[in-house]
């Protein structure tokens, strides 16, 4: 299994729930492959695949590794990086309870354009290439929320390439936490938990400086548009947020 040289089963597919957990259930669709599902078609997807559990900072897939299907994340948070030049890394997006990695491309012989790395325990379905091509055989529905689901993650990274192409860190930043907020699945009237992210993570995925992402956040927070932890931000009002943008 391609970079899963540490991962450890957790159990036997076919003797696995059939119910995803809360955080799954929970989700909308268009974005999460399980939650478009009936039963009958869950219970089938997760017959067919395999459980895995990853600790900390380990690799679901590497990038320019040969690709072998998708892994669809049951519980915990999963970044995805690129290697740009001179050895830095860019954090291009994180995945939640429900999403997938693995694209762009799930079939045919390619290789990761990025990798997926835990942030904290994760346990994912992993679905091979086989796996994935019988599943689409069986199951129509199945089918259909895995284009849905690649259409969400096109328009995710086709998002990440309009950001960087603003002229202005602020710019970029206030789009991405637009973004993130509109992708968080939560009630837009009221407070947006943003959950595990920090501003060296946000610096990365702009291709700004920590310290200019602290300046902004700082201003941000000053007007009631945000609150900040370690490793947790809160939008407290993202029409003020989206007003940003136009000023």
């Amino acid at each position: 299994m391609v970079g899963r040289s540490h991962a450890q089963e957790v159990a036997d597919p076919g003797e696995a729930s059939s119910e995803p957990c809360a955080e799954v259930q929970k989700a909308g669709t268009g974005r999460y492959v399980l939650k478009a599902l009936d039963k009958a078609d869950l219970d089938l997807v997760m017959r067919t695949g395999r459980l895995a559990a990853y600790q900390n900072r380990e690799y679901l897939l590497r990038e320019g590794e040969p690709a072998n299907g998708i892994h669809i994340i049951l519980n915990g948070i999963v970044e995805s990086t690129h290697a740009g030049t001179q050895g830095r890394e860019l954090m291009l997006a994180t995945w939640e309870a429900g999403d997938f990695v693995g694209a762009p491309y799930i079939l045919g012989d390619h290789r990761h354009s990025w990798s997926a790395r835990a942030l904290g325990r994760v346990e994912a379905l992993h679905l091979d290439q086989d796996a994935i091509r019988t599943l689409i055989a069986q199951s129509p529905s199945f089918a259909v929320a895995l284009i849905e689901c690649l259409g969400f993650k096109g328009e995710t990274y086709s998002m990440l390439a309009q950001t960087l192409a603003g002229q202005k860190a602020a710019e970029r930043l206030v789009l991405l936490l637009v973004k993130l907020c509109e992708n968080a699945a939560q009630d837009e009237s009221g407070p947006i938990s943003l959950g595990r992210i920090t501003q060296a993570n946000l610096a990365r995925m702009i291709g700004a400086t920590r310290q200019s992402i602290s300046l902004i956040l700082s201003r941000l927070q000053d007007d009631g548009i945000i609150s900040t932890g370690p490793t947790k931000m809160v939008v407290n009002d993202l029409a003020a947020l989206r007003k940003q943008v136009t000023e």
